[in-house]
């Protein structure tokens, strides 16, 4: 650790890429740019590794998982009486999926990882778009990676509780899960954004390669008018809403925490898209 008391330091001394003090007056030097946006730039690269460290940690504890029941023999009603575990049906199904799942978000976090590295070599702020990308593949991965390794801990049986399985390291996945943005407050923010999209009436910027993705941005303007309309329901009394209190005068915020359901299915629509 290190301190310092009654240390006086010249102006020039401040890290002042995006903002300043002049004339005694904080000067944004990049105009429109969100203030998190300047502060958060290590919040990006970060959430990349983070992603990274959790597929590759689901990925290995499947590999080494299955090289224990490739070779794990157990009884079969077959001529032999014995065949590998792996060759228990769900074992497999979940082998073959989890592959598939796990190599389509690594593919997805070295798009994520190539277009980052462009920006910060030129020394330029990502995009929205890539900052919602990123997002998306942060929480994308966690929760798969979580979830993989539970229902593989739930068929392998007593092997997960031996210290060699590396099941035992799988808090890992919960350190994951709130580092560099917690999985739930970056979905609320991502419904957010979305719902203020709909709200200004923005269309989607269609180019050649995004007609599925503008079908997705077109699925979830319907997403985002039954929310609304269930959130004004609960403000004012009128629209459509489902949960107790509806229609009882809450406020936007009680409304939205109410319809959380609704939130985080948006949330998931839009991490659909933004994965295409």
């Amino acid at each position: 650790w290190i301190s310092f008391e009654n240390v006086e330091l010249p102006g020039d001394s401040m890290l002042s890429r995006y903002a300043a003090i002049e004339n005694g007056e904080y000067t944004q030097k990049v105009k429109g740019m969100p203030v998190f946006h300047m502060i958060g730039q290590r919040l990006f690269t970060g959430r990349v590794a983070v992603a990274q460290a959790a597929l590759t940690f689901t990925k290995t504890l499947y590999r080494n998982t299955k090289a224990y029941t490739d070779k794990k023999q157990v009884w079969s009603p077959g001529a032999t009486g014995q065949m590998p575990l792996t060759s228990v049906p769900q074992l497999n199904a979940l082998y073959i999926e989890a592959e598939s799942k796990l190599e389509e978000l690594f593919a997805f976090s070295t798009v994520c990882e190539l277009e980052l590295s462009t920006y910060l070599s030129k020394g330029m702020l990502p995009p929205v778009t890539l900052v919602e990308s990123i997002a998306t593949l942060k929480v994308k991965a966690v929760e798969l990676s979580i979830s993989l390794c539970h229902r593989l801990k739930n068929e392998v049986g007593s092997y997960a509780l031996m210290e060699e399985s590396g099941f035992g390291q799988t808090d890992f996945l919960q350190c994951c899960k709130f580092a560099e943005g917690d999985s739930r407050i970056l979905m609320q923010k991502m419904a957010r954004d979305r719902m203020k999209a709909y709200e200004k009436n923005i269309i989607h910027e269609a180019n050649s390669n995004s007609s599925v993705s503008v079908q997705k941005w077109n699925e979830e303007n319907v997403l985002c008018e039954e929310l609304s309309n269930r959130i004004k329901h609960h403000v004012t009394g009128s629209g459509s809403g489902s949960g107790s209190g509806s229609g009882s005068g809450m406020s936007k915020l009680e409304a939205w925490d109410v319809e959380w359901e609704a939130v985080y299915q948006l949330a998931e629509a839009t991490m659909e898209r933004t994965k295409v």
